[in-house]
């Protein structure tokens, strides 16, 4: 289901969780912003964009790339603040549709469960699509220059994203090694500090 379908589904439609996987960070960066302006342009129906981060690099990085959007319309946040937010607190009107845009996977499964808890409890519509790209420090060891280059032999351009199912479980996979490695959770402000402190 593409974004502009899912704008369009039945009111019913249930969250979706799904990876747009880039070549590089600039990329995604570029692709987050596009598809926040996508969200905010389409007449089909109107919807407010939730970009989430998990860390305050990233959070930062987000917030330039949509810096001049719809600011009435698009919120920039930590994950772990979603847990104190309700529906409301983004979109006053029940029936608005909501796009969470996440710009970084946690190493651990339970810092997502709080962005996917968070959309289930809304009163309707939403869509959950995870960005990642290959230079993220979660993908770079297991998919690094070598998956890079085969997407480029591929012909993948720089400015556009593969969604892979085989790719999304295989990061699940290697998101489940490392949370089994870790030694504890001590906060950080970025993935690279996270592993450093916590999976040596």
């Amino acid at each position: 289901m593409g974004l502009f379908d899912w704008l369009t589904a039945k009111k019913d439609a249930v969250a979706i969780a799904k990876y747009r996987i880039w070549l590089t960070r600039e990329a995604k960066s570029v692709g987050i912003q596009r598809e926040v302006a996508q969200a905010l342009a389409n007449p089909a129906g109107h919807c407010v964009v939730i970009v989430v981060a998990h860390f305050n690099d990233c959070v930062q990085q987000l917030q330039t790339a949509v810096a001049g959007l719809d600011q009435e319309r698009v919120f920039v946040t930590c994950a772990e603040l979603l847990a104190d937010r309700t529906p409301t607190d983004f979109a006053a009107d029940p029936s608005t549709s909501i796009l969470i845009i996440v710009g970084e996977r946690h190493p651990l499964q339970s810092h997502d469960d709080v962005i996917l808890e968070f959309a289930r409890s809304q009163p309707d519509r939403c869509l959950v699509v995870y960005h990642v790209s290959l230079e993220d420090p979660l993908l770079k060891p297991f998919a690094g220059e070598w998956v890079e280059r085969i997407l480029r032999q591929l012909g993948m351009k720089e400015d556009e994203a593969i969604e892979s199912r085989l790719v999304s479980r295989r990061i699940q996979t290697e998101l489940e090694k490392i949370a089994r490695r870790a030694t504890g959770d001590a906060p950080a402000n970025s993935v690279e500090e996270w592993l450093e402190r916590n999976c040596p």
